[in-house]
């Protein structure tokens, strides 16, 4: 199985594409080979709609660039989920989004969980995209942000933690927070020692989206092109 993960966000070196995929491969079957892209032309980095809106077309040219190189499934890397309806439209193959997956995957676990985004700035726009994601609004508790202050969360881990760390102990505090979503794929890897700190489960999208794609594989299941159909001649020429 070949599974291509399309970063949206532009300037990731290879060195920083090859740590990510090496953790994520310890949670990938052994036959499953992981591969990532990231955007070339459009120098954005997702961090508003107006990102996803200019993102947009270059992640649909790489997810079809993918399924033509003959991968069985794409994995959107982002917590925004940018252009996956597009590109469901332009693939058969499955088009797995980090957040989507990460919230379905957490009703098995939980009645309701929250969220913590890593900018508040954007607490507002994911209030309304949560609800957009075929989970109940009754199921999602409280969607909080963690205040970076400028820190890098890849350039300094122990300090991102921690501040997850508080973020979620006042969510369980206060809320009774069942569980948690990270609501930004750069969390890759917290999710494990979060969990064991908070004593809730806590699920990381980058993860859950690899593993979902992975599980609809296996199941042979194609996107549905009643749902998603085909993208018209015109449309494909413009790729």
């Amino acid at each position: 199985m070949r599974i291509m993960i399309i970063n949206p966000d532009y300037g990731v070196t290879q060195e920083e594409i090859d740590v990510r995929l090496r953790i994520l491969q310890q949670y990938a079957a052994p036959n499953t080979e992981l591969a990532m892209v990231c955007l070339q032309d459009s120098r954005v980095e997702i961090n508003s709609a107006l990102d996803v809106a200019l993102a947009g077309p270059e992640i649909v040219k790489l997810a079809v660039q993918a399924e033509s190189d003959g991968f069985d499934a794409v994995v959107l890397y982002c917590f925004s989920d940018p252009a996956i309806d597009a590109c469901r439209e332009a693939l058969r193959i499955p088009v797995i989004g980090g957040a989507q997956a990460a919230c379905l995957s957490a009703l098995h676990i939980c009645r309701s969980f929250g969220v913590i985004l890593a900018d508040a700035v954007r607490l507002p726009e994911k209030k309304l995209f949560l609800c957009t994601l075929g989970v109940d609004s009754s199921r999602i508790g409280v969607i909080a942000a963690v205040d970076l202050n400028g820190i890098s969360i890849w350039q300094d881990r122990d300090t991102a933690l921690q501040k997850l760390v508080a973020c979620g102990q006042q969510m369980i505090d206060k809320q009774h927070t069942e569980a948690i979503v990270l609501g930004c794929l750069s969390f890759l890897g917290m999710a494990r020692p979060l969990s064991e700190i908070l004593g809730i489960p806590v699920i990381d999208p980058a993860v859950c989206a690899v593993t979902t794609a992975e599980s609809i594989v296996r199941q042979r299941l194609i996107t549905s092109k009643v749902s998603y159909p085909l993208l018209s001649a015109m449309a494909k020429t413009s790729l």
